[in-house]
């Protein structure tokens, strides 16, 4: 097959399989057949265009077209090479000899989109859409072009169109979920690009979005197949392996992600997103000297710009700099930081200074911004103190007269819980524990998710089963054992802030449980629980005002009582107050309770935070410190901020002995 049409059959081939450089190789071979075959010239033009070589291509079509300037083909062909080889500007002028007909028309509205002229754009493709209104492809441009103008909900509705004409075609799907991506219409967005992962599995582009999409809504194991696929699939540029790295860190992957980050920086080493979020992973595992290495060689490598300050303020903030920090962060806001981290970071500077206002005002934008992301949107942050509540009402001294006593089904022991709400200290107290050698903390782990949903719903506690409570309490252990195996003889301590919700539960599976209850102001932990940027969940959405703050912990805490008051709980109550004040007279009391040995190392429970490492609790940088009193109280201070939620807390204030307000 060494005819000419046998070279370009083979030619066309390479080119249909996207191998432009085969087919540009064919192309010349045939050449050397017959010079002036010039369907073998215009091929081996747009074969040069696809395959990297745009300027050469470009100019030798140009060249045949002013040979035969009345070869329309020809001077369509030239027109859409210029636009494949970034020559916009060309368009217009070699499609003015045949300015009337459609495709020309279309080859000038894409190019008045290349250069910018998006309103043209729309007005031409408009026109051209009107004559063929059944035209996918020209809906699928038209579309494209609306976007460009900011005209998203009008292209949904043309990209609508075009998908309802051809189903089948997984681009049109994807352009529709990045039109609604745009109108902030996330549900539609992930749904169109779930679609057209569908319909082309293995899509790198579609694969990228769908998992942007679904990175979006916190479904970090989905996020990552995806990504991984557009990766695999050759979309393994910077960016995406960000995308990656902070799937990883959803997961607690945190050395993936950190790999995921330096791969990143190694793919393209003036990435600044790639930057900003390692030293945001590394600040939050306290190993500030490799930011510091981090900070210097993107120095060295002549980086400036908003990430690096950002890293540099990090710095500053640990190193005692306040001043320093809040000036660079004020300064500049980069790109890829999501701005309820940033505002997040001044609230915490201004706190720390004493400027209330500004502290108050930042961490009101820190929560307004949360409030926008997709998983936020669906609630209105009352759902779960609603839940609650209702679980609540079930606790009733005729709950605990049906209470069949069942004998445990197993000897494993129980292990202890220590909660109360969150910011009460609970991160200081389980970092402490760790440092005794006859305990195993295991911190915010899901085992008392997995027993509640092994079980049965609270109402139906009381009749339970031997079987359905073996059940509980093997979903409970199985759970504990994915996170490594507890050393035999060592007690458990499940430290998770608001097991103080399952308690029943807790005593239905574990009666002799040890409760740790710690408890802190009401005002500080509402306030601090504002203050903090806790992924949105149902529950979590709570935190985005401070109102729903209060009613949260109103409902938490009524809750907490009901189930002392209804089950005979093991209960230690450890104040925040008195811990900071007088850390060796509040632990001596409550090992006792735990059955544990006193053993003054405990004390040093700096030491601990630094051998543990990552602590993945807001409170990582504070248990690196000594023990300070700053935070008792520091709701005095916004008091004129908290003054319409007083009379939400003033019960819990009293109640638990705190100085009435």
């Amino acid at each position: 097959m060494n005819t000419i049409a046998g070279i370009m059959q083979r030619a066309t081939k390479a080119f249909g399989a996207g191998d432009f450089v085969a087919a540009r190789t064919l192309a010349t071979e045939a050449l050397n057949l017959d010079r002036n075959n010039r369907q073998v010239w215009q091929f081996l033009a747009i074969a040069q265009i696809q395959s990297g070589q745009a300027a050469e291509g470009l100019d030798l079509l140009q060249r045949l077209l002013k040979a035969e300037p009345g070869n329309k083909p020809l001077r369509l062909n030239t027109a859409k090479a210029a636009l494949d080889a970034g020559r916009a500007d060309l368009v217009e002028s070699l499609c003015r000899p045949i300015a009337q007909d459609p495709a020309a028309q279309q080859l000038v509205a894409l190019a008045a989109r290349k250069i910018g002229n998006a309103q043209d754009a729309v007005a031409t493709l408009r026109a051209l859409c009107a004559e063929r209104p059944d035209d996918a492809r020209l809906l699928n441009n038209y579309g494209n072009a609306l976007l460009d103008a900011g005209q998203e909900r009008e292209a949904i509705a043309v990209f609508e169109r075009a998908c309802a004409l051809t189903p089948q075609e997984p681009q049109l799907w994807l352009n529709l979920g990045r039109a609604h991506s745009v109108a902030e219409q996330f549900d539609t967005a992930l749904s169109a690009f779930a679609t057209a992962v569908q319909l082309n599995p293995t899509d790198p582009d579609v694969n990228v979005e769908l998992g942007k999409s679904l990175l979006r809504y916190g479904q970090h194991e989905q996020a990552l197949l995806r990504l991984s696929e557009a990766a695999r699939a050759g979309r393994n540029e910077a960016a995406v392996l960000v995308m990656i790295g902070l799937c990883f860190a959803g997961l607690e992957r945190r050395e993936e992600s950190e790999n995921a980050y330096r791969t990143a920086l190694h793919v393209d080493p003036g990435h600044v997103g790639a930057m900003l979020n390692l030293a945001l992973q590394l600040e939050r595992e306290n190993r500030l000297e490799e930011i510091e290495t981090l900070v210097e060689n993107a120095r060295k490598q002549g980086q400036t710009g908003d990430e690096l300050a950002y890293c540099e303020a990090l710095l500053l903030r640990r190193n005692g700099d306040l001043a320093g920090a809040l000036a660079l962060i004020e300064q500049h806001n980069p790109d890829g930081l999501d701005n309820h981290v940033r505002a997040q970071m001044i609230g915490q500077i201004a706190d720390r200074q004493g400027d209330v206002d500004k502290a108050f005002a930042a961490f009101a934008e820190m929560n307004a911004s949360m409030a926008l992301y997709p998983e936020a949107r669906r609630y209105n942050g009352t759902e779960h103190g609603q839940t609650v509540r209702h679980a609540t009402s079930v606790l009733t001294p005729a709950l605990m007269r049906n209470w069949a006593t069942l004998p445990a089904p197993d000897p494993r022991s129980s292990p202890a819980f220590l909660g109360g709400f969150l910011r009460s200290g609970t991160t200081l107290l389980d970092t402490i524990l760790m440092g005794h050698a006859d305990a195993e903390v295991r911190e915010e782990q899901p085992m008392l998710a997995r027993l509640e949903e092994a079980g049965v719903s609270i109402d139906l506690l009381p009749t339970i089963s031997p079987a359905g409570l073996a059940r509980m309490r093997d979903a409970y252990f199985d759970e504990l054992a994915r996170y490594g195996p507890v050393p035999p003889g060592k007690l458990i301590v499940d430290k998770y802030p608001l097991m103080t919700l399952r308690a029943a539960f807790i005593h239905r599976a574990f009666p002799d449980a040890k409760f740790i209850f710690a408890l802190r102001h009401p005002c500080d932990v509402v306030l601090s629980c504002f203050m903090q940027s806790f992924r949105v969940t149902r529950a979590m959405a709570s935190f985005l005002t401070l109102e729903n703050s209060a009613r949260f912990y109103d409902a938490a805490m009524e809750h907490w009582i009901r189930a002392q008051e209804t089950f005979p709980l093991h209960v230690h109550t450890v104040r925040y107050e008195d811990m900071v004040q007088d850390l060796e007279g509040e632990l001596r009391p409550l090992l006792d309770f735990l059955g544990l040995a006193w053993d003054p190392a405990l004390l040093d429970h700096q030491k601990t935070a630094r051998d543990r490492g990552y602590i993945r609790t807001p409170s990582y940088a504070q248990v690196t410190e000594k023990l300070y009193t700053r935070s008792s109280g520091r709701w005095e201070a916004y008091r004129a901020h908290m003054e319409p939620i007083l009379p939400i807390l003033r019960p819990w204030i009293e109640r638990f002995g705190y100085e009435p307000v």
